[in-house]
């Protein structure tokens, strides 16, 4: 069922209007809404890729990923942290989902999500967006960055926050051109790096090792405004 035929829930369409007021500035509007995904169509999620919407799918990259009453829960036992992966095309875009967590002794916790392209980017994320509680290797916060894996990690921007557990957080991930945003509980940092401009195919959402839970994730597509036609004297 392709999602975005359908009228959007009041709560999609307050953040479509709150986002267009801040793209405006920059000549720009959030545009078509491209995934909306609620992860209640799967019990459980594997390593092969299962459908979402057309021209989406979804596979596991790390960790155990399973459907709540409310959205998916991420399972960690050990290696790398929880990654769920969510493949389709977009450029330009707004990226949304709420998450919550669990605090547990000895445990991380984090919420992070990326955009790239593994084929013209293989070895790392060209934009992440980090809700960070306490995970040692990022600053405490929101952090905005270009991350290259085994590499030099280009922190683009970042600021003090704090995450509660037990409640519900949204995390923004807004892209346009060089441009990037992240935006969490009214706390925003952006900045600019080549590699935000990348045409994207994979969206990675990422999480600590304590249990998380994400829900309804949004994916806007991002068109220019026309500019206006400047004045001219007979």
């Amino acid at each position: 069922m392709t999602r975005s035929r359908f009228k959007l829930p009041l709560v999609a369409a307050l953040a479509l209007a709150g986002a267009a007021g801040l793209l405006r500035g920059q000549g720009a509007a959030p545009g078509e809404l491209i995934l909306q995904e609620d992860f209640s169509r799967h019990a459980v999620y594997t390593k092969e890729p299962l459908p979402l919407q057309p021209g989406w799918s979804a596979r596991v990259a790390h960790g155990t990923w399973t459907r709540t009453a409310e959205g998916v829960q991420s399972t960690w036992e050990k290696g790398h942290s929880p990654v769920l992966v969510l493949e389709g095309e977009f450029g330009d875009c707004i990226i949304e989902v709420d998450f919550r967590y669990r605090a547990e002794p000895g445990k991380w916790a984090a919420c992070r999500v990326s955009a790239t392209n593994p084929v013209l980017f293989p070895r790392g994320y060209a934009a992440s967006a980090w809700a960070n509680v306490d995970f040692k290797s990022r600053g405490r916060g929101l952090v905005l960055e270009n991350d290259v894996w085994s590499g030099p990690i280009a922190r683009v921007a970042y600021k003090k926050a704090e995450f509660a557990p037990d409640v519900w957080h949204t995390l923004q991930l807004r892209l346009i051109g060089r441009k990037g945003s992240a935006a969490c509980n009214g706390v925003r940092v952006s900045g600019s790096h080549d590699r935000f401009d990348l045409p994207k195919t994979t969206i990675w959402l990422g999480t600590g090792q304590s249990p998380h839970e994400l829900r309804n994730l949004r994916v806007y597509a991002v068109r220019p405004i026309p500019s206006a036609p400047a004045a001219t004297t007979p």
